[in-house]
């Protein structure tokens, strides 16, 4: 009797472990129904100016004409944070997800990472993405003014 409820014990614990790891991840993973961030655009080369790591495996790269393009990378890169260089490996003058192109964070040749996606985006749509990641707070709208809702007037009796 006391092995069966140390079971259950037991079942509800690692039940519940892995529902909030579960939950945690599906927030994480949420993306608003009107951003889609997979896509098939690509960069010059020439207008890269900046980039803006995101996660292990994603990220911003901004170009000239406040353009900014959402990354994604085939395999998590885990250099990235503390990498101050970027480079590419691409046979022509544009940064494409398709054609074996790929990034190259820091001064190694091995630490290349391939691209699964490149997405443009429009400054909304930068916006969403930089709240995502924790790297811009949200905007804070006040809260309504309540209604002034028209009532019986109030007569005094005296």
């Amino acid at each position: 009797m006391r092995k069966n409820y140390i079971k259950q014990i037991v079942i509800v614990f690692i039940s519940s472990i892995t529902f909030n790891n579960y939950a945690s991840a599906a927030e994480k993973d949420e993306v608003p129904q009107d951003l889609d961030l997979r896509g098939s655009d690509c960069i010059s080369i020439r207008t890269i100016r900046d980039y803006t790591p995101l996660s292990r495996d994603s990220l911003l790269i901004h170009a000239a004409a406040k353009r900014s393009y959402f990354v994604t990378l085939f395999s998590p890169r885990f250099g990235m944070n503390s990498s101050f260089q970027l480079a590419t490996r691409s046979r022509d003058d544009r940064l494409c997800p398709f054609g074996g192109d790929a990034l190259i964070f820091g001064s190694f040749q091995g630490d290349e990472a391939r691209i699964r996606s490149i997405k443009r985006l429009n400054p909304g749509q930068l916006e969403q993405v930089l709240i995502r990641y924790g790297k811009k707070e949200p905007v804070d709208k006040p809260d309504p003014a309540p209604p002034e809702v028209k009532g019986a007037e109030v007569e005094e009796l005296g």
